[in-house]
């Protein structure tokens, strides 16, 4: 790895933490709601779910939402559980080099995420060995509280801004090409990760 990187910002969804899109979106279709992957790729950038990954509106406007898209009446425990279906896991090697990458480097969290996305992931994605891994985390940016999202430019700036880093020093790491582009257009250095891969790799 570059000599001059003293900090890496991860991503956390994809990156981290392992995906059930086609599961999540199934029981949405399941619940009534078609066409939810058009959602969730970008196209719409002004609809619900982005406005709530943005913290434009709060989890009871998004479950309100949610049952107005739908053909069936969902309680608030249905939408949550098909909502989060969507996070897995963390695979422990990760969560290992993330505490050993914490010895050398400052170590960022920059996501896309929600309200409901992050506190149920959190409370139990980050536990290797009895130890909290997000201990490790310098800083945690989430999307939903910073009002900004990927791949805006000025999720980045404002990271960086906020974490006083140097952007020449600094590894950003995404499974969005999309997002590498944007992070790389303010100075970061990138790696596109392919979800799947040996993301120790990225480090040798």
């Amino acid at each position: 790895m570059n000599s001059s990187i003293k900090n890496i910002i991860f991503d956390w969804g994809g990156v981290l933490i392992n995906l059930d899109i086609q599961g999540c979106v199934q029981q949405f279709e399941e619940a009534g709601i078609a066409n939810l992957n058009d959602f969730l790729s970008g196209i719409h950038e002004a609809d619900l779910f982005h406005r709530y990954e943005r913290g434009e509106i709060t989890t009871e406007e998004f479950r309100k939402g949610v049952r107005l898209l739908a053909k069936k009446t969902l309680t608030d425990n249905d939408i949550d559980r098909i909502w989060n279906s969507i996070l897995l896991h963390i695979p422990e090697y990760k969560l290992k080099l993330i505490m050993e990458l914490s010895q050398s480097y400052r170590i960022y969290l920059l996501s896309n995420t929600n309200d409901l996305h992050w506190k149920h992931g959190a409370s139990y994605a980050f536990n290797y060995e009895g130890k909290d891994v997000k201990q490790c985390f310098t800083q945690i940016f989430l999307s939903h509280e910073m009002h900004l999202a990927k791949p805006n430019p000025e999720i980045f700036r404002e990271t960086i801004k906020q974490a006083g880093l140097v952007a020449e020093e600094t590894l950003f790491i995404d499974d969005s090409q999309q997002n590498c582009q944007a992070a790389a257009s303010v100075g970061l250095h990138v790696a596109h990760y392919i979800p799947g891969d040996d993301l120790n790799l990225i480090f040798q």
